[in-house]
């Protein structure tokens, strides 16, 4: 069942999706430096929450509305498996989970952003789960980062990239096994995007390069943010 479909950019849906998870994030941002640390634990653990609950709701709606497959439904695409791990980094966080997050996970959100596909539909609820899951995506990096002081450590991109590698073998065998797509390493997403050159395979090898630029790219960003001034 193929139920994909694509928000076209610059209408109306596709600025409130770019515009609203914006300004909630700055909002959340700016109210986080300004509360005390033990509210601030508080405010992280429902942000938290509200990850890890949206990843639920959807596999439930997923399955009320009969669209529920092994080889389309489980969060196994890469803003699937950072939208996961957003959630966990709020309960406890990690370096390399920050790093993943900001140096991959954050740059491939946007590109979500900028060029949306819902694999299961395009009903209200499921557009408002979809701009949750990937402006939380982009927000828990810079949150961690601006609030609570993570920086990342020196040639991380190095290891960043060797996980992404890992990441599409592991991904890329469950393809195979299941018959599945994650990740599209098995054909192109329908959605116009600057990332996807040419056809299959070949499109495969732009993503790694413009990945691996990239990483490279949101390395030197996030090392050039300067001390905490709070």
């Amino acid at each position: 069942m193929n139920l994909a479909i694509d928000i076209v950019p610059l209408t109306i849906t596709w600025w409130f999706g770019i515009l609203i998870p914006f300004c909630i994030g700055l909002l959340i941002i700016q109210l986080a430096i300004r509360i005390p640390p033990e509210k601030r634990r508080l405010l992280s653990i429902s942000l938290g929450i509200i990850m890890i609950s949206r990843e639920l709701w959807k596999s439930w709606y997923i399955f009320q509305i009969e669209a529920w497959e092994i080889e389309t439904s489980l969060p196994l695409h890469l803003c699937g498996l950072a939208a996961i791990l957003s959630g966990l980094m709020l309960f406890k966080t990690h370096q390399k989970g920050f790093e993943f997050l900001a140096l991959i996970g954050l740059p491939g959100a946007i590109h979500a952003l900028l060029t949306p596909q819902l694999n299961h539909g395009g009903e209200l609820p499921q557009v408002i789960e979809y701009y949750i899951g990937h402006g939380g995506i982009i927000l828990v990096p810079v949150y961690l980062a601006v609030v609570d002081g993570y920086r990342i450590e020196k040639f991380a991109w190095r290891g960043v990239f060797i996980y992404c590698q890992l990441l599409l073998i592991f991904i890329g065998s469950l393809n195979f096994l299941l018959g599945s797509n994650y990740m599209f390493l098995c054909s192109k997403p329908i959605v116009n995007s600057p990332m996807i050159i040419g056809s299959w395979p070949w499109y495969i090898l732009g993503f790694e390069i413009l990945g691996l630029g990239h990483i490279l790219l949101f390395y030197l960003i996030f090392r050039r943010m300067k001390p905490l001034p709070y």
